[in-house]
């Protein structure tokens, strides 16, 4: 499926944010238990967007500039969810797989963002790769690795857990 630069352009903006925050607010793996409890807290001159990113709309662009030059791309954006741990800090705390604890967080996607045909709305979903050492260790038919976009990832999640923010992003379609 073709993509356009400008939407492409706008996501990837969207990633560095994500990864600035998470760095700004992540605990690292060989920290001291001490370290661990102390809370990481960003300055308030950064502001708190996502996990849900719309495309400007023409207000927007009408508020920022007197004699707005308004270009046709803006309005053939589509919004972009971002499934990201930052954003969900208490929800992914398990392997998806195996229910353990002992898996890092590994990076982005490597295929980027998916397109999501919703029921409103078409949107396009990014997410972040979770590696669990104990189904790599066990190699479980299931795999290690597990992308927060892919089915594989949310099979074994009741309804009710799945985060609010998520509930109108289809994940059933994200494959």
């Amino acid at each position: 499926m073709f993509v356009p630069r400008f939407q492409l352009e706008w996501e990837s903006a969207i990633v560095e944010y994500t990864t600035y925050l998470y760095k700004k607010v992540a605990v690292h793996g060989n920290a001291s238990a001490s370290n661990k409890a102390i809370p990481r807290v960003i300055s308030k001159d950064i502001p708190l967007l996502g996990p849900k990113f719309s495309p400007p709309s023409f207000l927007h662009v009408l508020w920022r500039d007197a004699a707005p030059i308004i270009t046709p791309e803006t309005a053939y954006m589509s919004p972009l969810t971002v499934v990201h741990p930052v954003f969900y800090p208490t929800e992914f705390t398990e392997c998806p797989g195996c229910g353990s604890k002992n898996f890092r967080w590994d990076g982005w996607t490597s295929t980027g963002a998916r397109s999501v045909h919703g029921i409103r709305a078409d949107e396009r979903a990014i997410g972040f790769q979770l590696r669990c050492k104990d189904c790599e260790e066990t190699k479980a038919p299931g795999g290690h690795c597990f992308a927060t976009t892919n089915t594989v990832f949310w099979d074994k999640w009741n309804h009710w857990r799945i985060p609010s923010t998520l509930i109108s992003l289809p994940y059933v379609s994200l494959y």
